[in-house]
């Protein structure tokens, strides 16, 4: 999220009709910055229950490669001149059990610090820059993925409105 408009707007996918393959970046990138967006995506997809789609999120984000786990979200990457970085966020629980990681990367750790909050939600920014990063954002993403398996995924039970003016109609006979 705190990146300029300027940042965005070197989205390596511009175009809102033209949606990219989900293996576009592997051909598109310089040969590194490919590599390590082939291990983060195997990575990510290696996680229990992980999907993948590459959507249209505005015209800031552009198109970007999301993953979650049913309906949360584990993160996504986005594709971004010569590179790669990811968006991921934390709620307030997820982030006491990263604050209990011992030995958080530090660049993990300096996304988190200098997130910005939206209501209950940090939303966490990390450039991709080298192995070692997509390495420890893979860990940090495993583990996020065990969290969200082991939440049962969030339902709307039926309205109580309909239920109570059942019972007023009985109450009228």
């Amino acid at each position: 999220m705190q990146r300029s408009s300027a940042y965005w707007s070197a989205n390596r996918y511009p175009d809102p009709e033209v949606q990219p393959a989900v293996t576009a970046p592997l051909d598109d990138l310089p040969p590194a910055a490919a590599a390590r967006f082939k291990a983060v995506r195997a990575g990510l997809l290696a996680i229990d229950g992980v999907t993948e789609s590459v959507r249209y999120m505005g015209a800031n984000w552009r198109w970007s490669w999301e993953y979650g786990v049913g309906s949360r979200k584990l993160c996504w990457l986005h594709v971004v001149g010569k590179g790669i970085s990811t968006t991921f966020t934390l709620s307030d629980m997820e982030e006491n059990r990263l604050q209990a990681i011992p030995r958080l990367p530090a660049d993990l750790a300096r996304a988190v610090a200098e997130a910005q909050r939206t209501g209950p939600v940090r939303w966490c920014w990390l450039e991709l820059g080298d192995r070692r990063i997509v390495d420890g954002f893979l860990t940090f993403a495993r583990r996020k993925g065990e969290w969200l398996n082991q939440r049962p995924s969030p339902h709307r039970g039926p309205r109580a409105r309909r239920a109570s003016a059942r019972l007023r109609d009985d109450a009228d006979d």
